[in-house]
């Protein structure tokens, strides 16, 4: 079992939506499930604990071990484990040479298909996203001539977690219901149930579904499977949250917390001990939020772009900037930037790869339907050589427009995983980038450059009185009044809510100061009578220079939104350029969430 944001407009707190990774080898029972003497009953015996007791699994796999006269099979089975086993203890670079290797190298074709689709498992934990998606697509289609029920259950399991996690739910609950429906050795309600609700959870529609969380976690009891009796507990902690049901998520995580610690799963304990410590603290209680907090970051140690560690760090930071401790609060808030950015990177990644993935498999299978109609050609050349030109012009020119349309949908997506969906313009990790080369050649020429922060005044009352369709219609139009001023050489981004940020190319800090000044009043001439809009927009704006701040992006933006913030402390609807004279460490601290984005 393995581990494997969307940013909101500044929420208080992100909600736990990355769920755990489930190593779909979560399997009660090894190939041919029925219990034998010797090495082989040992090994499925491991295979029967592995989740539900893992002491008893390493202790048999010891045990196993110490047998002096293993078979070929025995041998290969005793390597799946271990290679298991190593997946389980996060050791991701040993577990996945040593699947592969089973793969390529078993007699065991039930053997080889397990090995393979817990290797597609851990490459997704291990940021292998194009292999993970490309060999789970071969897999998949194997799975009609997998007749062993173990092998279909273990396959079906992960690409129903694989479709969860890039939002593909409806194709994440075929598979899970699938699970349900075939019921291997008795575990299809709590497995495929666990897989079902994860869906659900993610999508937002687990509050109707209450009375089947409840008979799934029961039926997970009943077979002796607390990991996913827990998994699915902690989906309801995290919908009591939403909900301001602070003291029912805290009664749930703590009546349950000993036995995940059971499992010694630390992605699970961190999530518990995240959900915990976020529960604490909506409900006041700063002390035990902040234990708990520490208790996540200890357990997220191996993985640094987890969700929980995202959680517990922002958390830690925020309890030591209410006390003034200005020291602490500026350490938590590097750690929490960092894995911030290198998590929602990483769902990108993701979802970046399996669209790829996607697109690829449509252009293989178009070239496929190419070539066999190129066999039907030459096979009808036997019989008539002209009607053999004809229709050989034709498929060649059936192959050219296909190469055409490929070409134009990679490039069409490639722009769309660099543009924002709603203004249209560069969205956070494109800018970064664009940013980043943009100082580089700065540095080289040291041609000064500037970099500007906008935020809209109180776009939150504009979202909530008139609803975030007037909220987007504002963004659209500030974006419309940007651009109205921008030169060609200047990159334009937005980098989430009502957040942008502006680089301003071959710009002193006096004349970028006033080019953001055309930008606030063009931002002031924005109206929206159609959603009854009568309060006018204004913008405060926060600029940098790298004569004084650097060619490194991070302190640019860091010092640009130290000025924002104090521009928005003189009363906001102003630009206001930074000064290091001005500013200390918790004004700096204050304007956390642009930094963030920038890890």
């Amino acid at each position: 079992m393995f581990i494997c944001h969307a940013r909101g407009a500044k929420p208080a707190w992100r909600s736990l939506s990355g769920g755990l990774f489930i190593l779909i080898l979560l399997l009660n029972a090894p190939v041919g499930a029925v219990q034998a003497p010797g090495a082989m009953g040992i090994l499925r015996q491991a295979d029967n604990v592995k989740t539900s007791d893992y002491p008893q699994f390493v202790r048999l796999l010891s045990e196993a071990e110490e047998i002096d006269t293993l078979s070929s099979s025995e041998e290969e089975y005793l390597r799946y484990l271990r290679a298991w086993q190593h997946a389980y203890k996060a050791e991701y670079d040993a577990a996945i040479p040593k699947l592969k290797t089973i793969v390529a190298e078993s007699r065991d074709v039930t053997l080889r298909f397990r090995a393979g689709i817990t290797a597609v498992n851990v490459m997704v934990v291990a940021a292998q996203y194009t292999e993970a998606f490309s060999q789970l697509r071969n897999l998949i289609a194997l799975l009609p001539r997998i007749g062993d029920g173990e092998a279909r259950q273990q396959g079906m399991s992960v690409a129903a977690y694989l479709y969860n996690e890039v939002g593909e739910y409806e194709l994440g609950l075929k598979y899970a219901d699938r699970i349900i429906e075939e019921n291997w050795a008795g575990h299809g309600a709590c497995k495929g149930g666990q897989l079902k609700l994860e869906a659900l959870s993610k999508s937002g529609r687990l509050a109707s579904a209450a009375s089947e969380t409840a008979q799934t976690i029961q039926a997970c009891v009943d077979i002796g499977e607390p990991l996913y009796a827990n998994l699915i507990r902690s989906y309801s902690a995290r919908l009591h949250i939403d909900e301001g049901r602070f003291a029912e998520a805290i009664q749930l995580l703590n009546t349950f917390r000993d036995e995940v610690r059971t499992t010694r799963y630390p992605r699970l304990i961190a999530e518990y001990d995240a959900l915990l410590a976020q529960a604490y603290w909506r409900a006041g209680d700063r002390s035990m939020a902040q234990e708990a907090a520490q208790r996540s970051v200890s357990n997220s140690a191996n993985n640094k772009y987890s969700e929980p560690l995202v959680i517990a760090n922002r958390l830690l930071y925020e309890a030591a900037k209410e006390r003034g401790d200005t020291t602490s609060a500026l350490a938590f808030h590097e750690k929490y930037a960092a894995a911030d950015k290198g998590y929602l990177d990483d769902v990108s990644a993701r979802q970046i790869a399996y669209e790829r993935v996607r697109h690829e498999t449509l252009a293989t299978q178009l070239q496929l339907d190419a070539l066999n109609r190129q066999n039907e050609v030459l096979q009808l050349e036997r019989e008539n050589s002209r009607l053999y030109i004809a229709l050989l012009i034709s498929v060649l020119g059936f192959i050219a427009l296909w190469a055409y349309k490929t070409k134009r949908l990679q490039v069409h997506f490639m722009k769309l995983s660099q543009k924002d969906g709603l203004t249209g313009i560069s969205n956070r990790p494109h800018f970064i980038a664009r940013a980043e080369r943009m100082l580089e050649l700065s540095r080289r020429t040291q041609r000064e450059i500037c970099v500007a922060l906008c935020d809209l005044d109180h776009f939150k009352a504009i979202n909530d009185r008139y609803g975030h369709a007037a909220g987007d219609h504002v963004l659209k139009q500030v974006v419309a009044a940007c651009q109205a001023q921008l030169r060609a050489q200047d990159l334009f981004g937005r980098f989430g809510g009502e957040e942008f940020a502006i680089v301003l190319e071959g710009c002193p800090l006096e004349v970028a100061r006033q080019r953001c000044e055309r930008f606030r009043e063009g931002v002031s001439t924005i109206v929206a009578e159609e959603f009854g809009m009568q309060a006018p927009i204004s913008a405060s704006f926060g600029v940098a220079s790298t004569a004084a701040s650097g060619y490194e992006l991070r302190t640019l933006l860091a010092h640009a939104d130290a000025a924002l913030y104090q521009g928005k402390r003189a009363g906001r609807n102003r630009v206001t350029a930074y000064d290091a004279k001005q500013t200390n460490v918790a004004t700096m601290l204050e304007s956390e969430e642009h930094v963030a984005d920038v890890g």
